[in-house]
């Protein structure tokens, strides 16, 4: 019994050839650095062309004068390298990044991240997918580490269960995918809209975007770039913002595509 954990490059179920490399995914590069200044209570995100010509940049304070600064892109539909326009935003101080200061690098980080959706079987005869490794990621932010630790649980009870009754086969493993499918399927699809809609808009239409989004009140923001779209969420905001913010709102989850 095998519990495929091994992220992007999903080592385990491609070497026994159940699946293939993503076609579709984002690559980011991010400093870790301190820098004389910054509002420690203020997460960045910073979207438009000039940042990302598919995907967004980020400023995220760590507390003591240390940030992460970063760049996402999304591939195939770019082909700009993350690291190069790191170093260009950088340079240049472009937007919030100039109100930082002297920016001193300590450590550079690089990562690959699934974004061809929930496409994968995950679960085989013997064999569990979990993680980046069955392409559980949020498309909004291409994040995927919460989905991991929390179906990494559900694949080990699952695994346990199963091999207790000395029956592994895929019939047996299929709770898993169950579960997690219950949880999430319908909101990385709903998210998944909202990232085409975005993915490589024009500063002009990004102007338009924002215009809808700043409505939103912070919490109200996270629970959306979380992919958290269920019916009471969406109640709420109904009653909280004009008719014509929620209108749009709907149409970016639930529209198609």
């Amino acid at each position: 019994m095998v519990i495929d954990a091994s992220g992007f490059p999903s080592t385990v179920c491609k070497a026994m050839g159940f699946v293939t490399q993503w076609k579709r995914f984002g690559a980011g590069a991010e400093y870790e650095a301190k820098v004389e200044k910054v509002d420690s209570e203020t997460w960045w995100l910073m979207v438009g062309q000039q940042y990302s010509p598919a995907g967004y940049a980020w400023i995220f304070p760590l507390g003591n004068n240390i940030v992460r600064i970063g760049v996402g892109i999304g591939k195939p539909e770019s082909k700009v390298d993350p690291t190069q326009r790191l170093e260009e935003l950088m340079k240049s101080k472009l937007g919030p990044i100039k109100k930082l200061g002297k920016i001193t690098p300590i450590e550079f980080h690089y990562g690959l991240i699934p974004n061809d959706g929930l496409s994968r079987k995950t679960v085989y005869n013997n064999l569990i997918l979990v993680g980046d490794s069955a392409g559980q990621a949020n498309p909004l932010v291409l994040e995927g580490i919460r989905y991991a630790i929390k179906f990494g649980r559900v694949a080990g009870k699952v695994s346990s269960d199963a091999i207790k009754t000395g029956k592994t086969d895929e019939s047996e493993l299929y709770p898993y995918e169950k579960n997690w499918k219950k949880e999430i399927e319908s909101k990385i699809k709903s998210a998944g809209k909202v990232q085409d809609r975005w993915i490589g808009l024009s500063d002009e239409e990004w102007d338009k975007e924002l215009d809808i989004i700043k409505e939103l009140k912070a919490e109200e923001f996270i629970d959306f770039i979380k992919a958290d779209f269920g019916l009471s969420n969406m109640i709420k905001l109904a009653t909280r913002h004009p008719k014509f913010v929620v209108r749009q709102l709907f149409s970016l989850v639930k529209g198609k595509k």
